[in-house]
């Protein structure tokens, strides 16, 4: 098994792919960590921060507590910006006095790329911006941008080249041209015109500080495979690739999820006592709101006492209406995280779902009905239960749409209190219209 992995590992590290290379090493830590270390040090130093990134976090510290900083420092010099600052933030968080000392070591441009990349939050276009690009001036001949190429592709192996930006004297962006455009002049042919010629779209730029969910909605409605962003000024300061934006979309669904289940995906990196901890606390609140259920069931128990068939059916009400209530609130914070909808649009959305949950509440009320009469060969009680269950899909469809919209109106993640709220209400109104229409009608 050992050199199985052994072998894989080393197959990775010359193909490289960081993910797959990297989760081969965090197996062999925890089964060799001589075999680990052996296999850690063949990867070049251009894919090293690569792989860092994608270790467990007891991988990475065994990992930098092994290599010299000089290397490590040595791979961030051939590490594009964006990568480079996402490894040094997240060092800072789990070595801070290593993460100091490294940035001793950085040469004054890297250490302004990484200071001015820093000052971005996560929900800032900055925050995913490379500071690698390839430009040229509306002055510069084909000529020009060919010796451009070449030594861009000398100083910045890690960075991909994939359309040319064009910016004036003034270093103001102008326009994107492709280098399929390109090979069509001559040699002594300027920017200027080829673009007078070609006639390019104004192209799309963005600032350091616009909102990330405008930038993926950019990304999706363009098709777009790189972004500029430019300053108040106009001036060209650095690009944004799609990968960057995919791995944030990646990212968006699987902290939606987490939050969802009411885990924290941050405390789960971290360590197994915080996961446990955070874990523990969302345990609590749900218990809370189970108990104002119970506390719903106990006001009708004698009335459950003398028609013992709703207690078999009481869970049927309140699970589907949970359901109902999930698939609305799923597909709205979704929504709502891809910049799709806001709150000034909730009227529309509310009444989509609304009609989505008559028409399932009818049919889904037509058979609960005619499963309890066959079952209990009541005709009142399938009346109730097929009541009971139309309002609560309504209701439930209506809050799954309008308790993500108001959290974010209030400046609260949907994600993080949605679910909470939506279980809530479902289970205490599912239960109570159900108890309360079958003692009205059956008592």
């Amino acid at each position: 098994m050992m050199q199985k992995i052994d072998t894989k590992t080393k197959k990775q590290v010359l193909q490289f792919n960081p993910t797959t290379t990297a989760k081969n090493l965090d197996i062999l830590r925890e089964e060799n960590i001589g075999v680990f270390f052996s296999n850690l040090v063949k990867v070049e130093d251009r894919n090293l921060i690569l792989l860092f990134l994608e270790l467990s976090n007891e991988s990475l510290l065994e990992a930098i507590d092994r290599l010299s900083m000089h290397r490590v420092n040595s791979a961030m010099m051939q590490t594009p910006s964006d990568l480079m600052t996402d490894f040094l933030q997240r060092l800072e968080i789990l070595d801070e006095k290593y993460a100091k000392k490294l940035q001793k070591l950085m040469n004054e441009k890297e250490k302004n790329e990484y200071l001015e990349l820093n000052q971005y939050d996560e929900t800032q276009a900055g925050a995913y911006m490379e500071k690698e690009f390839l430009s040229a001036y509306t002055k510069d001949t084909i000529k020009d941008v060919k010796e451009k190429v070449k030594i861009f592709r000398k100083e910045e192996e890690g960075s991909y080249i994939i359309k040319l930006f064009v910016i004036d004297e003034n270093e103001k962006f102008i326009a994107t041209l492709h280098f399929s455009d390109l090979i069509l002049f001559e040699n002594e042919t300027t920017l200027k015109e080829i673009i007078e010629k070609l006639k390019p779209h104004q192209p799309l730029s963005i600032f350091p500080t616009t909102d990330v969910v405008e930038v993926i909605r950019l990304f999706d409605e363009f098709d777009l495979s790189v972004l500029a962003v430019v300053d108040e000024n106009g001036v060209l300061i650095g690009r944004i690739l799609y990968d960057d934006i995919y791995e944030l979309i990646q990212r968006i669904n699987t902290d939606q999820v987490y939050k969802l289940a009411g885990v924290d995906d941050e405390a789960e990196e971290v360590s197994f006592f915080s996961a446990q901890r955070m874990r523990l606390v969302w345990l609590f609140v749900n218990l809370a709101t189970i108990i104002m259920a119970s506390v719903v069931i106990d006001n009708f128990k004698e009335t459950i006492a003398s028609y013992i068939a709703l207690a078999a059916l009481m869970p049927l009400v309140a699970a589907l209406g949970g359901n109902a209530g999930m698939q609305a609130m799923t597909v709205t914070i979704r929504k709502i995280a891809l910049g799709e909808v806001q709150f000034n649009q909730a009227f529309t959305v509310l009444r989509k779902e609304f009609l989505i949950v008559v028409i399932n509440g009818l049919v889904i009320a037509s058979t609960i009905a005619l499963i309890t009469f066959l079952w209990f060969d009541d005709k009142m009680l399938a009346l109730v239960i097929a009541i009971a269950m139309v309002i609560n899909l309504i209701v439930a469809g209506s809050v799954g749409v309008l308790i993500p919209l108001v959290l974010k109106k209030i400046g609260i993640d949907p994600a993080i209190a949605s679910s909470v709220l939506l279980t809530t209400t479902t289970d205490i109104f599912g239960f109570f219209i159900f108890l309360f229409l079958a003692k009205m009608v059956l008592m």
